[in-house]
């Protein structure tokens, strides 16, 4: 009787998470979720498993700890190469012109599931080297892990974080600290701000409306099916005209959204939101 009482509050665990947050709990993580809380149990911290799903449901603490511990943040500076050379190289370069002959020269970019925050500086540095003075650069991060966007808001990584840096990144874009690590320079940092953000709360998406470019890489691959294509579709609505999303190299919206104009460069697949004006 037991196990079926376990497997109830599992998999109403399972269904808060998803409904709350839009992650899905595979059996890997099921399992990384069991042997920490039967830990908790076997301490004397937990009754049962219908103790920490009150406690999920209940406080907010509790739950903010709980994503923490699920949220994945594997990153590092200039990961995917050649989808970010793209970017840099052809596309960057084709919505500024189009920008520009619309008479505005501002660019917008959400990166969503920003994690500890490299891919986002990561882009600072992009748009610092490949854009000219005059373009207005807003760049916003979000992401749900608490713990990552404090690692994120001090700009300072360890050597694994930016072991594909060129060395000429490295001396012109950051400063050794004391103790070993390596801090974001100012100029890099400005650029960017952080906001604490749980992608299936569609009420805050304002926030990044008439974004030009999305960047949700290795994100929405720990999501379910249904809350994938909600995103997607949120996502294309506040791109803006010509606007790009980008997505991990394993990726695809084909299956979730038949509103994206496809376009290959090389290895990899962009989406954008097609003008009226036939951009």
């Amino acid at each position: 009787m037991k196990q079926d009482i376990d497997a109830a509050s599992i998999d109403r665990i399972k269904k808060f998470v998803l409904d709350k947050t839009g992650i899905l709990l595979n059996e890997q993580k099921i399992n990384m979720v069991l042997q920490k809380l039967n830990r908790q149990i076997n301490e004397g911290k937990l009754k049962d498993l219908n103790h920490f799903y009150y406690n999920l449901t209940t406080n907010e603490k509790v739950f903010q700890e709980f994503i923490n511990f699920l949220t994945v943040n594997e990153t590092y500076f200039f990961r995917e190469f050649e989808q970010l050379k793209a970017f840099a190289e052809v596309i960057l370069p084709e919505v500024v012109e189009f920008k520009r002959k619309r008479g505005e020269n501002r660019i917008k970019i959400w990166v969503a599931g920003c994690a500890t925050g490299d891919e986002a500086y990561t882009i600072s540095i992009i748009l610092n080297e490949f854009l000219e003075e005059d373009i207005n650069v807003e760049i916003f991060a979000s992401d749900i892990d608490t713990e990552a966007l404090k690692i994120a808001e001090t700009g300072i990584y360890e050597l694994r974080n930016v072991r594909f840096v060129h060395h000429q990144y490295l001396n012109v874009y950051f400063d050794i600290t004391k103790d070993g690590k390596f801090k974001v320079r100012d100029e890099i940092r400005r650029n960017v701000k952080f906001i604490y953000h749980n992608l299936v709360d569609f009420s805050k998406y304002f926030i990044f409306s008439k974004s030009d470019f999305i960047f949700c890489r290795n994100v929405l691959i720990y999501f379910g099916d249904e809350q994938r294509k909600k995103v997607i579709d949120r996502m294309y609505e506040i791109l803006n005209c010509g606007g790009y999303l980008f997505l991990g190299h394993s990726e695809s919206v084909g299956r979730l959204s038949d509103k994206f104009c496809v376009r290959r460069i090389n290895d990899y697949f962009f989406y954008y939101k097609e003008c009226d004006c036939g951009w």
